[in-house]
């Protein structure tokens, strides 16, 4: 037991010698929040030229020479708008998710949490025309959660410190991470050691200072010990660009989930005959009379022109029970394409 103790000692002994700016630290990881949403922001079309050039990718199952072809007879623009199209709900699930703790978060300013609420309302109700009332039930559920996580584990800021408070603070002989605070933390006890009729003993961590930690007043301690607090808690404090973090990261998540398992539509779904053929399911790209048909689920792509196409139907895409939205459940829509999974 001895060793062990003597082991214990010098593991914690070679804890504490580690002072870290704490402030610092917590403005640098402020700062590369800000720089990563700064630059994600301002890099939106590459970003979409990757997310383009990916789930192309996967699509043709690693085909270049089809994925060139596909590139060739879709504008840049029309690629954008389809990605956008295609990634609307999980933009705005990641939207939803980032801003849900600002319901429940009184960290937040009145009005900011105001906004998160009326943002979380609008998105909801364009989900009820574009996502199945699973995803929206299941996003009622993750909100009661984050309800309940933020209600539970937030903190009520820490009262300052006076002087009498302070004395209790410096009696442990366990010195702060903060090299700040450390020093403060030694020049207390060195006044404590002064006005105490039972002085604390001289911790390794104070013996090891250079120069000697001078005895400093207990309310002088006190001030400056607030204001170390109050700067190493600035950065971490909730902001903006900590939502703007978190839904980045979210959306990135659920895109990659995404592209995996869905990829990108970039056109509609048709029931196409060429040059008099039997009409068979498939996409038609075109760029200007020149395109390319590609069938579903499988089969080779071809090069067309528009000439060569004699009839062309929309799909119908009827939604399944667990898919269908809110909309399609309280008012059913009268559906215009043709049943193509029939053919």
């Amino acid at each position: 037991m001895r060793q062990d103790d003597v082991g214990r000692a010098r593991r914690r002994s070679s804890r504490v010698t580690a002072a870290r700016d704490l402030a610092a630290e917590a403005q640098s990881h402020a700062d590369v929040r800000a720089t990563f949403v700064k630059h994600a922001l301002a890099r939106l079309p590459l970003i979409g030229v990757l997310v383009i050039t990916i789930n192309l990718f996967v699509q043709v199952r690693g085909d270049i020479g089809l994925a060139v072809a596909v590139a060739q007879h879709l504008t840049f623009g029309g690629l954008l708008v389809v990605v956008l199209l295609n990634l609307a709900v999980y933009i705005m699930l990641g939207i939803m998710v980032a801003a849900m703790p600002l319901v429940f978060d009184r960290d937040y300013t009145f009005w900011t949490r105001v906004l998160g609420t009326a943002i979380l309302v609008l998105l909801a109700a364009v989900l009820c025309y574009t996502a199945s009332w699973l995803l929206l039930a299941a996003l009622l559920v993750v909100l009661i959660v984050v309800g309940v996580l933020v209600l539970r584990t937030r903190k009520r800021p820490s009262p300052e410190l006076d002087a009498t408070a302070v004395r209790t603070l410096l009696g442990p002989a366990t010195p702060p991470a903060d090299t700040v605070l450390r020093s403060l933390w030694a020049e207390g006890r060195a006044m404590l050691r002064v006005v105490s009729p039972n002085p604390p003993p001289v911790t390794p961590t104070e013996a090891a200072m250079t120069p000697a930690p001078e005895p400093k007043t207990f309310a002088a301690v006190a001030d400056e010990w607030n204001e170390r607090v109050a700067s190493i808690r600035e950065p971490r404090g909730k902001s903006v660009t900590r939502l703007a973090f978190a839904g980045i990261i979210g959306f990135s998540a659920l895109f990659g989930l995404n592209i995996l398992t869905q990829p990108i539509r970039f056109s509609p779904l048709e029931l196409v005959s060429i040059s008099g053929s039997t009409p068979a399911p498939g996409f038609v790209l075109l760029q200007g009379s020149n395109g390319i048909f590609i069938p579903n689920p499988s089969g080779a792509a071809q090069f067309i022109t528009a000439g060569d196409i004699t009839s062309r139907v929309l799909c119908d895409d009827p939604p399944h029970w667990w898919s269908a939205s809110v909309a399609d459940l309280v008012s059913p829509e009268l559906r215009s394409g043709v049943d193509c999974d029939a053919r």
